[in-house]
């Protein structure tokens, strides 16, 4: 194998280490290409979990004649392909013989066990259509029995009385604090959040918060604790699941860092381009909901979809759950928030913040969704989406940066969220 120096590489590699209670197994595919956990189990006959949590990390190369290895079949037509086989992270040059002679061993083998990304179908186009794209992937599940109307199909978990009398009031103009104090005082356990999110070192209030109308007059205003209570309240319609992908963060503590992201991107932008605060920092709260609703609603296949991400870190995870569920967390929570009754900024941001070329009512708000998530995970930001919200990648990351310098005020609120919550 040569070095890869002076030109790039038509396809990079990804190694990926599988394990089950027998023993250790290698696979190799393209980078384009999604990992078919199913297709391994049906040529091993066994049940593989990987094995590697970190994210972004991908495997090394285990000697050849080490470890039984799967390579995709394809990788024996013609080509030169880049893979690193040692843990300084040095990617090398090897053709298609080289791979077939490198894995000749009893111990190899070359099956199809991956699939091109480009042939697995995307989300539909347009939410007016999302309900008929989930029941008809929901037609694929034998354990459920379809009706005619998505609400009747899907067993889901009733919101607290809490919540849809916050609903409500968000959509009254004339709502003021007194309602607003009752209502969060409907849930003694959600007035304790607020009251001490409120107090939380993160914002900084002198002196004590001793009620909701403190936390609203002293340190939050009305707009951000309707929302922050909204959030809350929603999230503990779900149960934080169990068996999550191991790589991913704690997911009530990206939903608070999204939101306070959201807030600080909105206080940074030109003024007349920006959108409702409070409005923000509920979106960034609730831009992950689909996840907690996949994982109650579909307990088996979320654990199948889990297994799929860890071993896909490389790929979007909107492309993991269209191959597996044939929806995405984003279709499946803004339908939910919309069924609820949010406000239609909320559940419409939220349904098209993975894409930076939405130029809907709700722009600017998906747009920034679109721009944390981008950041929070250090990926590339469209600069057409920079350009509409008025910022620079230069203010964005250092807004980033600044919210992520409070990470242990945001893990003690998230905490709270959690023993609530228990």
């Amino acid at each position: 194998m040569k070095p890869s120096v002076g030109r790039q590489p038509r396809i990079t590699l990804r190694v990926v280490q599988l394990v089950d209670h027998v023993g250790r197994l290698q696979v190799i595919f393209p980078g384009n290409n999604m990992l078919d956990m199913s297709a391994v189990s049906r040529l091993t006959k066994r049940r593989f979990e990987p094995t590697s949590h970190a994210q972004n990390s991908m495997d090394t190369v285990i000697k050849p004649h080490g470890v039984m290895t799967i390579l995709e079949n394809t990788l024996l037509n013609e080509g030169v392909f880049s893979i690193r086989n040692k843990a300084d992270g040095q990617y090398h040059e090897i053709t298609s013989e080289e791979l077939k002679t490198m894995f000749s061993g009893p111990l190899n083998r070359f099956e199809p066990i991956s699939v091109p990304t480009q042939h697995i179908h995307p989300p539909a186009k347009s939410h007016k259509d999302d309900e008929m794209q989930i029941l008809h992937a929901l037609g694929r599940f034998q354990s459920i029995r379809l009706k005619e109307r998505l609400e009747e199909t899907l067993e889901i978990p009733p919101l607290p009385p809490s919540s849809h009398r916050i609903i409500r009031l968000s959509t009254e103009e004339t709502a003021g604090t007194d309602e607003l104090c009752d209502a969060i005082a409907l849930d003694p356990s959600l007035s304790a959040q607020v009251i001490s999110w409120a107090s939380s070192s993160y914002y900084g209030a002198p002196g004590s918060i001793d009620s909701i109308e403190d936390a609203i007059i002293r340190v939050l205003g009305f707009d951000m604790v309707m929302n922050l209570a909204l959030g809350l309240s929603i999230g503990t319609a779900f149960r934080t699941p169990q068996d999550g992908p191991r790589h991913y963060e704690d997911f009530w503590f990206g939903s608070v860092s999204n939101a306070a992201l959201m807030t600080a991107l909105v206080n940074a932008m030109p003024a007349p381009k920006r959108p409702k605060i409070g409005h923000a920092y509920l979106a960034g709260l609730l831009q992950n909901f689909g996840y907690l609703a996949l994982s109650t609603i579909f307990p088996p296949h979320f654990s199948i979809l889990s297994r799929y991400q860890e071993a896909n870190a490389h790929l979007s995870s909107e492309l993991i759950e269209m191959k597996i569920m044939h929806f995405t967390k984003e279709q499946l929570g803004s339908w939910l928030l919309r069924h609820w009754g949010l406000p239609e900024s909320i559940w419409m941001s939220i349904r098209y913040s993975k894409n930076p070329d939405y130029y809907g009512e709700h722009a600017t708000l998906a747009t920034l969704l679109y721009v944390s998530h981008q950041l929070r995970h250090d990926n590339n930001i469209e600069p057409s989406a920079l350009r509409a919200l008025g910022l620079s990648l230069e203010e964005t990351k250092a807004q980033c940066n600044a919210v992520f310098q409070h990470s242990t005020e945001l893990h003690r609120m998230v905490a709270l969220i959690q023993k609530m919550n228990a």
